[in-house]
């Protein structure tokens, strides 16, 4: 199994969508800050790490995430699960968040048709991802949707502006959320100041390498709904590498 995995436009077929890569010193700055952060990893028998390359997420295309996982959580994986959609995986969030919930409340809190609701409920469990307990559905396992740590970095040599809120957006999924720049000689202070303020991580690169200005607030994983996709997408990468490793 291999250790770390890189994602970019090589797993289409398991759903992982993926924006051109514009060549230039801005994506030299990239790929020299990956090539740091798998040095620097030291994978474990229940740490390994994926790195996903200007992946689609919702609407917007991080410029790297950095998924770290337990691969032994996906030993058990079920084929069903490489059929999920969009839509069962929204099921599957609200499931967990609300603890336990019945499929009238999922129908009039989601507004989704009992149709869908069934549907999805259905898939989820055959998937095994979620049983049944005094008339409402529960996560059956909270391994089976949860990563170790999901790290997003937005690289910017200038306009900072403009990477701020695309790492206000990573916010949404991430447990944490990080900049990237080559500003030798620091940031100006107001916009430490502003990432700060919002949980914001901050990377420099110096003659030194790479090196932590500011570290990222840590939000507990999921953080929102996209967080599974993450899960779903290493599953189904380990899945598809590994044919026979999985029942």
């Amino acid at each position: 199994m291999n250790e770390i995995m890189e994602i970019y436009d090589n797993y289409i077929d398991v759903g992982i969508s993926t924006r051109k890569i514009t060549e230039g010193k801005e994506y030299d700055l990239v790929k020299q800050f990956i090539d740091f952060r798998k040095d620097s990893f030291c994978p474990t028998d229940n740490n390994n790490m994926a790195i996903f390359i200007e992946s689609k997420v919702n609407n917007s295309y991080p410029d790297i995430v950095f998924v770290e996982y337990n691969p032994n959580n996906y030993v058990n994986w079920q084929s069903t699960r490489n059929e999920l959609l969009s839509s069962d995986l929204k099921i599957l969030y609200h499931i967990y968040v609300s603890k336990n919930i019945n499929a009238t409340s999922i129908v009039s809190q989601l507004g989704v048709s009992w149709k869908e609701a069934l549907l999805s409920i259905e898939k989820l469990y055959d998937s095994k991802l979620i049983s049944r307990k005094n008339n409402g559905w529960y996560i059956r396992n909270k391994n089976s949707i949860s990563l170790k740590r999901i790290e997003a970095v937005e690289a910017k040599l200038e306009k900072l502006d403009d990477v701020f809120q695309q790492a206000l957006i990573n916010k949404n999924f991430a447990s944490e959320s990080y900049i990237l720049s080559v500003r030798k000689n620091g940031l100006p202070k107001n916009k430490l100041n502003l990432f700060n303020k919002f949980g914001i991580g901050i990377y420099v690169q110096d003659n030194d390498g790479f090196q932590v200005l500011n570290k990222s607030e840590k939000s507990s994983i999921p953080v929102g709904f996209y967080s599974i996709y993450f899960n779903e997408w290493v599953g189904r990468i380990l899945n598809k590498n590994n044919e026979g490793f999985f029942n």
